[in-house]
C-alpha cells in the first residue's frame, strides 16, 4: 500500500497504521541527528490518529524548541527513549508535563496541544472501561489504572505535588555536599512522619505556612528527642531551598514557600560551654604522647601550625605542595576557591617525608581514602574518630555536664593557631585571609586584592610549639 501524507503531519506508513511525522528545521539537522521526527500511533484509524497526533506533536515541537536552545543531550534522550514514560511513570511524566506547561503564555497554540496532551495521556492511562455504574451509567475502569490516570492529572495539572519525587532532579541541580544531601534526606523523612501522625497528605500544597509551624514546634518539643534550634535552623535552610527551586522550575507557584521567615532564633551558649582553643599545656600533652595511627601526628602538626580544617589537611595531594613553598587548601565552608597557606618552617621536614616518591594526584594520607562521592561520610572521619580517642588518652578534655560535645576537639588547633598569631602581634586582617576567614571589614572584603605570600609566611612563623 502506498503511503498516504494527511494534512497536519500525519503519514500513512505500509502496513496501513498512522504515524506523526515532522520535519526537522535544516539548521538543526546535524544537532539532532535527524531530518524528520516520526512516531507511530498504533493505529489504523484515521480517526484515531487525528485525536492522538496533539501530543506527539506537542513533544517533538518542544524537543525542537530544546535543541535550539542548546539542550541537544536533552533531546537525544528523549530520543532514544530514556524520557519518562506515563505507563511506567506516570509522577514523572506528570512533572515534566507540568514544568513545560508552567514555561508557556496562557493563550500559546503550544500550551493549548500540552492541555490535550495531558488528556489524551489520561484516557491512556484509564484503558477502556471494565463496567458501568448502575446508578449514574459513569464507566468503571480496573482500580490500578484509575489511581495511576489520578495521580497523573492531579499532578500535570498542578492539583497535587508529591515531595519526594522531584528530589533526585534537585540534587543533581544543586551544589551540595553528600552531607547536605543527607540533612535534607532527614529533614523530609521528618516531615514525612509527622505528616502521617497528622493524616497530612505527603505533598506540597498540604505543607501551609500554619503547618509548616506546627511541625518546627514539634522538632524542637518533642519528648522522644528535642532536637536543638541550630540543628532545626539547617533543616529548614535544606527545605527552604528545595520549595524555592519547585518554585523555579514551575512545580508551584512563586513565593509561596511555607519555610520563609521560620527559623529560630540562634541560641548563644553559655560562657563556661563555648568550645576553646587548647591551652599551651595541653599542646604539649598531644604532641609529647604517641598516637596509635602513626599519620595522626603530622596531621595534628599541619593543624596547629597552618589553622587549617582536618577535613583540608586530610585532601591534600602532593601536587597541593607548591613549588614556593606553600599547602594548597582545598575551599571549605563558604570559601569559594582553594587556598594558599605557606609552609611553616617546623614542618619542612615533615611535608618532606609525605611528599618523598609520590606522584603529583597520591595523596599525602593515603590512611584515609577518598570515599564514594553520594556518600555523606566526610573523608576525614576516621582522622576525627581517632583524634577524638588520642585526646582522651592523654587527658586531654573538657566535658561539660549533660552536653555531648567536648568543649576541645581538634578545630581547638584552628583556635589556638588563631589565639596565638594575634598575640604574636599579628594584624587580625591577615590572620583571617590566612585561615580563609571572611575579612570583616567592608574596605578589605570588597578591595582586597590579596595578601602577598611574604605577609602570609611572616603570620605562620610568628606561631610557635611550646616545648613538649
Amino acid at each position: 500500500m502506498p503511503r498516504v501524507k494527511a494534512p497536519g503531519y500525519l503519514e500513512q506508513m505500509n502496513n496501513g497504521g498512522w504515524r506523526v511525522s515532522l520535519p526537522v528545521p535544516r539548521d538543526l539537522v546535524k544537532a539532532i541527528g535527524k531530518t524528520r521526527l516520526k512516531r507511530s500511533l498504533n493505529t489504523h484509524n484515521r480517526a484515531e490518529a487525528e485525536r492522538q497526533k496533539h501530543s506527539v506533536l506537542a513533544e517533538f515541537f518542544k524537543l525542537i524548541e530544546d535543541a535550539r536552545a542548546g539542550r541537544v543531550e536533552k533531546v537525544k534522550a528523549v530520543l532514544a527513549g530514556t524520557s519518562p514514560d506515563a505507563r511506567q511513570d506516570p509522577v514523572a511524566a506528570a512533572l515534566q508535563l507540568r514544568e513545560e506547561l508552567a514555561k508557556l503564555p496562557e493563550d500559546s497554540p503550544e500550551r493549548e496541544d500540552l492541555a490535550d496532551a495531558v488528556s489524551i495521556i489520561v484516557d491512556d492511562l484509564l484503558g477502556n472501561p471494565v463496567g458501568e455504574d448502575e446508578l449514574t451509567a459513569e464507566p468503571i475502569y480496573e482500580p490500578t489504572r484509575e489511581a495511576k490516570a489520578e495521580i497523573f492529572y492531579k499532578i500535570a495539572t498542578g492539583q497535587e505535588t508529591p515531595i519526594r519525587e522531584p528530589l533526585t532532579r534537585f540534587f543533581a541541580e544543586v551544589d551540595w555536599t553528600p552531607r547536605t544531601k543527607a540533612d535534607c534526606d532527614r529533614a523530609l523523612a521528618l516531615l514525612e512522619g509527622w505528616c502521617s501522625e497528622q493524616s497530612v497528605s505527603f505533598t506540597v500544597e498540604a505543607i501551609t505556612r500554619r503547618r509548616a509551624g506546627q511541625f518546627i514546634g514539634h522538632l524542637a518539643s518533642n519528648n522522644d528527642r528535642p532536637l536543638t534550634n541550630r540543628t532545626i535552623n539547617k533543616y529548614l535552610s535544606c527545605l527552604s531551598q528545595f520549595w524555592s527551586w519547585l518554585e523555579r522550575r514551575g512545580l508551584i507557584n512563586m513565593d509561596s514557600s511555607p519555610w520563609s521567615r521560620q527559623s529560630l532564633p540562634k541560641i548563644k551558649p553559655k560562657e563556661d560551654e563555648k568550645e576553646r582553643p587548647f591551652t599551651d599545656e595541653e599542646i604539649a600533652k598531644l604532641f609529647g604522647g604517641s598516637p596509635n595511627q602513626s599519620y595522626l601526628r603530622d596531621v595534628m602538626l599541619i593543624g596547629a601550625l597552618t589553622g587549617a580544617r582536618i577535613d583540608a589537611i586530610i585532601s591534600l595531594r602532593r601536587k597541593d605542595i607548591t613549588e614556593d613553598g606553600c599547602f594548597r587548601f582545598k575551599a571549605q565552608k563558604r570559601e569559594r576557591t582553594s587556598r594558599l597557606v605557606p609552609i611553616h618552617s617546623a614542618l619542612k621536614s615533615t611535608v618532606e617525608r609525605l611528599v618523598e616518591g609520590k606522584q603529583p594526584d597520591d595523596d599525602l594520607f593515603p590512611e584515609c581514602p577518598p570515599v564514594a562521592a553520594d556518600k555523606p561520610q566526610e573523608r576525614s572521619m576516621p582522622a576525627v574518630k581517632a583524634f577524638t580517642y588520642y585526646r582522651r588518652t592523654v587527658g586531654v578534655t573538657d566535658l561539660v555536664e549533660g552536653k555531648r560535645r567536648d568543649r576541645v576537639n581538634f578545630h581547638s588547633f584552628r583556635r589556638w593557631f588563631i589565639t596565638k598569631a594575634i598575640q604574636a602581634g599579628q594584624a587580625e586582617l591577615v590572620v583571617q585571609i590566612v585561615v580563609g576567614h571572611k575579612p570583616q571589614s567592608m574596605a578589605a572584603s570588597v578591595y582586597l586584592g590579596g595578601l602577598t605570600v611574604e605577609q602570609m609566611r611572616e603570620c605562620v612563623e610568628a606561631v610557635q610549639l611550646p616545648e613538649c
